[in-house]
């Protein structure tokens, strides 16, 4: 998520800028691996101890610019719902498979998408903005909402 603007606001340096938006993905990150604890079961324990907030800074300014989450690939299916059998169709998770060659037995529907990580961001976003305002000014959390869309797990 890029963080961008221009001025520093009175009273807050750079480093405690950058340990701000820190401690923001932590909190994020904190916040999604209680989400994942609490809605998926053992098969994701690598996704769980896997899950990683970075925090990169720029080399000229030394700035905080971005922040990363870090997670296994089997995140987006987690986030999805789907996998080892299991597909979206119409919005839906039904039992399939895109490989026309691949057997999947009828059954019942285990699988559930799990908004673990999107809904974080998106209740901590406004988090972010006002560090951004802190430092940047007002331009700048307007910057940061918009930029939402590119840090989120798209779902189409």
């Amino acid at each position: 998520m890029a963080v961008q603007g221009n001025g520093n606001a009175p009273g807050m340096t750079a480093e405690e800028f950058n340990q701000r938006v820190k401690a923001w993905g932590e909190t994020v990150r904190s916040r999604s691996l209680g989400s994942l604890v609490a809605e998926t079961n053992v098969y994701s324990g690598g996704l769980r101890a896997r899950l990683k907030a970075a925090t990169n800074t720029d080399r000229g300014d030394g700035l905080a610019h971005a922040v990363a989450f870090k997670f296994l690939r089997y995140g987006v299916f987690v986030a999805y719902g789907v996998g080892n059998g299991y597909i979206r169709q119409g919005g839906r998770v039904v039992r399939g498979s895109h490989d026309p060659n691949r057997q999947v037995m009828p059954g019942p529907i285990r699988r559930r998408p799990v908004d673990w990580l999107d809904g974080n961001i998106e209740q901590q976003i406004q988090g972010l903005a006002d560090i951004a305002a802190d430092y940047y000014g007002d331009n700048a959390a307007r910057d940061v909402l918009e930029q939402i869309d590119r840090v989120t797990i798209a779902k189409k």
